[in-house]
């Protein structure tokens, strides 16, 4: 991925004054360099060696991850036939972040990142390991199914956090938006590589290898982090759970755009992000597609997140994050509305690019703003509520979805939530002035 970072020095501002000023704040760097240098000033958290290990580790882990989550999707139709079974299965996997994140948050803030990451990961690839064995010899049904995805779920309430907190630690301070953006673009590439991948592979050999070689993937991330040394860092040893809990909420709450962030943030969770659940039911009952279909229709959405992460630090050297967040809000509802018209795979594909792209720079904007603000002591609370609202409301999400698809079909259900999606952009738009003037009388109490 590819940051642009002006020459100009420029005075020392934070990032919310930075958004208050301007509205945008310029990230990156292009010389005139060869090729090499290029790739390291223009990504500059790439110039360190623990970074480009960490990151490597995870493209690869993020690749079996989604090869995990295209081949359930498509185990769990296969048993129930079922769009509704589909959403509950994907619901069950973030079902105990509602439960578990605020407290994996706690955990992160107490006890060594890199520790956590090596612990999860390995219990993930342990989980990964099961359910391709129990899928290969035929032990498998919608039971064991639920109970590995919850497991699964309780162990990202922990790994979630760490991971985002784990890349402020790794990455400095001025480098920590090149490494929120590298961190998109390897979700995303891992989103076009693994569903092709696992769609080729459900067709040649079977769903149950899928799960064998994520739980391989997971190996590399360990090496990863094993041969990274970074110092120890821990905070807030000492207070009480519900205490903790209590200061990383009040925190959020009080700071007026973490606040507008975390509310947006439910909104798409449950309107947005879980059209992705349906997509093995649509490849099968809309396109007459195989798995094949159904691995072309998740990669052309990744591309698009691909594509969204390299032009977003372009687009905020002109545009404001308000500008680009509304863009790409309304480009994600129309594509998906259109989207939910068409039965040419074809077309579906470049809607459904379209529609990962708007999504993810809206992502990445937020993202960036939220690690950028947070003081570090919070880092871990702070991002264990953003996985709460993103993945435990994603859990009511997935059922929405899986049920107004068996009760009014898949077209309508995607209408209605694209529908929300675009009324949620016009909300942005109208209350954009109340917010700035709430950020700045913020900004002047904490001086």
């Amino acid at each position: 991925m590819i940051i642009l970072v002006h020459k100009t020095k420029r005075p020392h501002l934070t990032p919310d004054e930075k958004f208050l000023i301007s509205g945008s704040s310029h990230v990156g760097y292009v010389g005139n360099s060869k090729l090499i240098h290029k790739i390291f000033s223009s990504i500059p958290v790439l110039e360190s060696q623990n970074c480009r290990r960490y990151f490597t580790g995870q493209l690869i882990s993020n690749i079996g991850s989604w090869m995990q989550v295209v081949a359930l999707g498509w185990l769990t139709f296969q048993l129930t036939n079922s769009a509704f079974w589909v959403g509950l299965v994907a619901a069950m996997s973030s079902l105990p972040a509602l439960f578990f994140s605020l407290f994996g948050g706690i955990i992160v803030d107490r006890f060594s990142k890199k520790s956590l990451l090596l612990i999860t990961n390995s219990i993930s690839m342990f989980l990964a390991f099961l359910l391709g064995i129990l899928t290969i010899f035929g032990w498998v049904n919608i039971p064991e199914i639920v109970i590995i995805a919850l497991l699964g779920g309780i162990v990202n309430s922990v790994y979630t956090p760490a991971h985002f907190a784990y890349l402020s630690e790794l990455a400095d301070k001025d480098k920590i938006t090149s490494a929120i953006s590298i961190n998109s673009g390897i979700s995303s590439l891992g989103r076009v590589i693994g569903p092709g991948i696992a769609g080729l592979y459900i067709v040649l050999a079977g769903i149950g290898g899928a799960f064998i070689i994520n739980g391989f993937s997971y190996i590399a991330v360990i090496i990863a982090l094993l041969l990274i040394d970074t110092p120890y860092k821990v905070t807030n040893q000492h207070l009480s759970p519900l205490k903790a809990i209590k200061e990383g909420i009040t925190y959020s709450v009080r700071n007026p755009i973490i606040r507008a962030i975390f509310l947006y943030v439910s909104a798409m969770s449950i309107f947005g992000w879980s059209y992705t659940t349906i997509i093995p039911v649509l490849a099968k009952d809309i396109f007459h597609s195989d798995s094949t279909g159904m691995g072309y229709l998740f990669s052309s959405i990744g591309i698009g997140a691909i594509v969204a992460t390299l032009l977003v630090p372009v687009l905020s050297r002109r545009f404001s994050k308000l500008a680009i967040v509304i863009f790409g809000n309304t480009l994600f509802s129309l594509s998906l509305f259109l989207f939910s018209f068409t039965s040419n795979l074809n077309l579906g594909i470049i809607y459904l690019f379209l529609a990962g792209g708007g999504l993810v720079s809206i992502n990445v904007v937020l993202g960036t703003m939220v690690q950028l603000m947070v003081e570090e002591k919070y880092h871990g609370r702070v991002s264990s509520i953003y996985f709460l609202l993103y993945a435990g409301l994603l859990f009511l999400g997935n059922l929405e979805i899986g049920f107004l698809t068996d009760r009014l079909g898949s077209g309508t259900a995607l209408r209605l939530n694209t529908l929300a999606v675009f009324f949620i952009s016009i909300a942005i738009y109208f209350t954009k002035g109340k917010l700035r003037v709430a950020q700045k009388k913020y900004l002047s109490n904490r001086r």
